[in-house]
């Protein structure tokens, strides 16, 4: 609460000290601003950082653009009425086996379409 009240109180105070410092004021640290902005270093450090988040971009864009291709393939196959992969034949014969040592008969799948 204390940090509210010093942010809410520096910056009414800073407004009232720029309201009276006027244009003239603002347009001399506009400047200044502006001579420190083009100097060398800072403009290495902004080269730095466009890099960067260039390379971050070029990431990101790949990346949205495999997750959409996926979607719009996972997508075309439903509406297309594929079904999905079968398990694999070793899956399903170990599935319609009985446990070792069991003397119960393997069941049939229920029919779950509601048909009979």
């Amino acid at each position: 609460m204390k940090g509210k009240i010093a942010f809410v109180l520096g910056a009414a105070v800073g407004y009232v000290l720029g309201t009276r410092a006027g244009r003239e004021r603002y347009e001399q640290i506009k400047r200044g601003a502006q001579t420190v902005w083009n100097t060398e270093p800072v403009q290495r450090g902004v080269g730095v950082v466009r890099t960067a988040a260039q390379g971050r971009v070029d990431e990101l864009k790949d990346s949205v653009v495999r997750a959409g291709k996926g979607a719009y393939a996972a997508l075309t196959r439903d509406r297309d009425g594929a079904q999905p992969a079968a398990p694999a034949p070793a899956a399903r014969s170990a599935a319609a086996r009985p446990a070792p040592g069991s003397q119960t008969e393997p069941v049939a799948p229920a029919n779950t379409d509601g048909t009979d």
